[in-house]
């Protein structure tokens, strides 16, 4: 619906002084105001005259209130003693109070509430006050004289509520008088106004409302009821001039609305396109090129594009850019161009701009190009700056998703690799030096034989063959139950509630387990070394320390150090024999040393102490140290 404007200048209306609608309406309501305003003044003078009168009787009624306080403060209890200085501060409370600047105000020129004022004033200053400012305060005497005085308060609120009601009724008086004499005056402007002014206003507005629904071809008939001489004849001019205008603002405003509706539309479509991409990457565990493909097709719909290509190259060879996947919404067709897998002269790969209607985004991240996102438009289309900018973003997400895929799969070999360091490093620290040692005592045996020494001698190295076999032995089996150990439990003390039940199920040793850990994040290396030692010690303590009673502790200091102690009650040890059974210490050393600790060995009195003290990794985190 559109109007063309009228051509040429619209009439120019010239105003009647003496049919002015704004004359007549202002000499009108002149009167109305001059009057108004006398009354208006006089009911200034009247509610000046109270002003103050409610905040006079609230700081009276809180003088009630503050007098039952003191009374209260100086008689908490028998056994108690009020602090001095808070008395005092209720003592000058009270003063500032009785003497606000509201109070004098309320009584002045009022001698019956001036009169009453005083005597609160004469006998709080002679006789309260005194009484609780001596020491010890009088307690008796003024808890007697608080109802008294709270009396005395009450009947001068009273007086104050009496007065302020008497100003009320004269400002009443005023309003009822002026407000009569008002209507007078006003219906006899609405006589005059509603037949020269409400009735052509009335038409006006219809009209208006016609604009209002959309009708801009209507114009307003000005007749007999609208003076063309007044203003209400310009306004009728003006309505019908507006319509035409806003006839032609209405089509302009349907195309623009129209064009906004369109890019808020393509704006929700590409963050719904992001949040999914996003949604769908993150809950992607392992590989993630099936989700990427699964990502292809809505792409191609959010775009309205012919085709989108997925191209990934092989990171081991860089330099001759070989792809090793392809993926694409051809149907599983790859597009014309491609070369695969032999991306070195790909058409498509000139720095991201259009090459037949063919656009490529680099896959990149952290200085690594994974491949290149393709996108092919219809012929002689572009894509548009938010396509480029929503397409530049996808392959940000494709490259950080690909690019955490393949630090996930160094930091496993990275992990497999150390783990199999550790049993490397554990199998040559034990068990092969305990076989190289059985070769060499097996050689000797052997020799022994040969040069035909007496039996005592070659039962001696006998014994020490078998008693090396069987360490060896006994050390396997360690190693084996160090590398199935699990942490199932969560936590530290969780998983060493779990050894103390196994061990106690092969053992008559009463094992006692205090944990005064708490909120300390240990990591899983740090967990595990610490189990290890909690094994380490309760295997020796079970079998060489012959004790009844073994005490577990797990402590952490002010400073954040972890301490494990192992104490028991049993035949003690000898730090001074250096023989081949005190393996499981050198195993205790080692693991210490893993976490970055110290182990300290005591001989106790009965029994032994084992003392092992670690600074967790978070604390160093957390200090900007270094381990």
């Amino acid at each position: 619906m559109s109007t063309q404007p009228e051509q040429g200048p619209p009439h120019e209306f010239q105003i009647s002084f003496r049919h002015s609608v704004i004359l007549k309406t202002l000499i009108a309501f002149s009167l109305v105001i001059f009057f108004n305003l006398l009354s208006m003044l006089a009911g200034m003078y009247l509610a000046e005259s109270i002003r103050g009168d409610a905040e006079a009787i609230n700081k009276a009624g809180s003088l009630r209130m503050q007098s039952y306080r003191l009374a209260l403060a100086i008689n908490v209890g028998p056994d108690s003693q009020q602090d001095a200085n808070t008395i005092q501060d209720y003592i000058e409370e009270f003063g500032q109070t009785i003497h606000a600047r509201s109070l004098v105000q309320a009584v002045l020129n009022q001698e019956g509430l001036k009169h009453s004022y005083s005597q609160i004033v004469n006998r709080w200053q002679n006789l309260m006050r005194p009484l609780l400012e001596q020491k010890p305060p009088q307690k008796r005497a003024y808890s007697h004289e608080v109802p008294l005085f709270v009396k005395k308060l009450d009947d001068f609120v009273h007086e104050l509520q009496l007065a302020s009601e008497r100003k009320l009724s004269y400002i009443r008086g005023l309003q009822i008088s002026a407000l009569f004499i008002t209507i007078l005056l006003a219906l006899f402007v609405i006589l005059n106004s509603h037949t020269r002014l409400v009735v052509p206003l009335l038409k006006i507005i219809a009209h208006a409302k016609h604009i209002g629904k959309g009708n801009l071809d209507q114009k307003v008939d000005i007749s007999s009821k609208i003076n063309d001489k007044n203003e209400l004849g310009l306004l009728a001019q003006t309505l019908d001039m507006m319509a035409v205008e806003l006839s032609g603002l209405y089509a302009s405003l349907e195309h623009k609305v129209d064009s906004k509706t369109l890019e808020l539309k393509k704006s929700n479509d590409s963050l719904k396109l992001l949040f999914n991409t996003a949604k769908s990457l993150y809950k992607t565990a392992d590989d993630p090129i099936p989700a990427l493909a699964d990502l292809l097709p809505p792409i191609k719909r959010t775009l309205l594009c012919e085709s989108v290509v997925l191209c990934l190259f092989n990171l081991n060879e860089k330099e001759t850019r070989k792809a090793h996947t392809v993926l694409t919404t051809r149907q599983h067709k790859k597009p014309p161009y491609c070369q695969y897998p032999d991306c070195t002269d790909c058409p498509a790969l000139e720095s991201g701009s259009g090459s037949d209607c063919v656009y490529s985004f680099p896959l990149t991240a952290e200085g690594t190009c994974f491949g290149y996102l393709q996108v092919e438009t219809r012929e002689a289309h572009k894509l548009d700056e938010y396509q480029h900018q929503l397409l530049t973003t996808l392959a940000d997400f494709f490259a950080v998703a690909l690019n955490l895929n393949t630090l996930g799969q160094k930091q496993a070999r990275i992990a497999l690799m150390e783990e199999r360091a550790v049993i490397a490093r554990e199998l040559h620290d034990s068990l092969a030096q305990a076989l190289s040692y059985q070769k060499i005592q097996l050689a000797l045996l052997k020799k022994q034989l040969t040069s035909g020494q007496d039996e005592a001698v070659l039962l001696a190295t006998f014994s020490d063959l078998q008693a090396g076999l069987s360490a060896a032995y006994r050390q396997l089996r360690e190693l084996l139950s160090t590398f199935r150990l699990k942490l199932d439990q969560p936590g530290l003390a969780a998983s060493i509630d779990a050894t103390i039940k196994e061990f106690s199920r092969h053992t008559p040793v009463k094992i006692l387990f205090d944990s005064q850990i708490k909120h300390c994040p240990l990591t899983p290396n740090e967990e595990l070394h610490s189990l290890q030692i909690i094994r380490e010690a309760l295997s020796n303590v079970i079998k060489h320390a012959n004790a009844n009673t073994c005490r577990i502790s797990l402590q952490q200091d002010p400073g954040g150090a972890v301490h494990l102690l192992v104490e028991d009650d049993g035949i003690g040890i000898d730090l001074s024999n250096n023989r081949s059974g005190h393996y499981g210490l050198s195993i205790l050393q080692e693991r210490s040393q893993s976490l970055g600790g110290q182990l300290d060995i005591t001989a106790l009195h009965p029994g032994t102490r084992i003392h092992v003290h670690f600074t967790p990794q978070y604390i160093f985190n957390q200090t900007g140290r270094v381990t």
